[in-house]
């Protein structure tokens, strides 16, 4: 079963985890010794490790007037992309993100041969002046559902007609923001100063004894601010 992690996933002994960095591309870790594996793909969001096999959901660049979601299987040896979906039934207003938002959220609940994705979608009125009341109605809209993947024999994406109860970690904001417990070390998400003003985005080891770090991978590097163009 996969257990829940800073920014992704991990198996359950705690062997490894899979997370993604703010451009979605995904780290594969030793949790206790926060070595790196291997790092793969673009605009991935790890949903769950089942065995062999890392299931993410990939989404669309932003801006396109739709934005897709398909999943991918990756080996979670090495990171090799093995099988892509076709694109999720979503409706077309839907935008999925790499984290869950006001207006996506997404989450798993996975068995031995396969996972179940939990997606909702909401929209809701944006505009500056305030709405009369059919205008907010109109402008409020969500929908729900769910899609099996088959991870035995030919990979499968199956949407289920009346999805099941969504898992008790539903909404994956909440996921990223909790710590894991690994043997002796508190996994967390941490921000460190960076080089020339910037800042970091770190996960962390730590010994929940000392809070001292005993490991440390940089996830997100914030580039410091440009400096003013020079005067002519």
């Amino acid at each position: 079963m996969t257990r829940l992690f800073p920014r992704g996933v991990a198996d359950a002994p705690g062997l490894r985890a899979v997370v993604h960095d703010r451009h979605g591309t995904l780290t594969a870790l030793d949790p206790r010794t926060g070595r790196v594996a291997w790092r793969a793909g673009h605009r991935l969001r790890p949903c769950a490790l089942v065995g062999r096999t890392v299931v993410a959901v990939r989404i669309g660049a932003p801006g396109e007037q739709d934005v897709p979601l398909v999943v991918v299987l990756l080996d979670a040896r090495d990171g090799d992309e093995r099988w892509t979906s076709q694109p999720l039934p979503l409706p077309p207003w839907a935008r999925p993100a790499l984290d869950d938002t006001d207006e996506f959220t997404l989450a798993a609940d996975d068995g031995d041969d396969h996972v179940v994705l939990h997606w909702t979608a909401r929209t809701s009125y944006r505009g500056g002046a305030a709405p009369g009341p059919g205008r907010l109605a109109a402008a409020r809209r969500e929908a729900s559902g769910a899609v099996r993947v088959d991870l035995a024999g030919r990979p499968a994406v199956t949407p289920l007609p009346e999805p099941p109860p969504r898992p008790a970690f539903a909404g994956f904001a909440q996921r990223t923001a909790a710590t894991a417990r690994v043997g002796d070390l508190t996994v967390e998400l941490a921000v460190r100063p960076g080089p020339a003003s910037g800042t970091d985005i770190v996960l962390r080891g730590l010994d929940p004894h000392t809070e001292v770090p005993v490991w440390e991978l940089v996830l997100d590097e914030t580039p410091p601010p440009r400096a003013p163009p020079l005067r002519p």
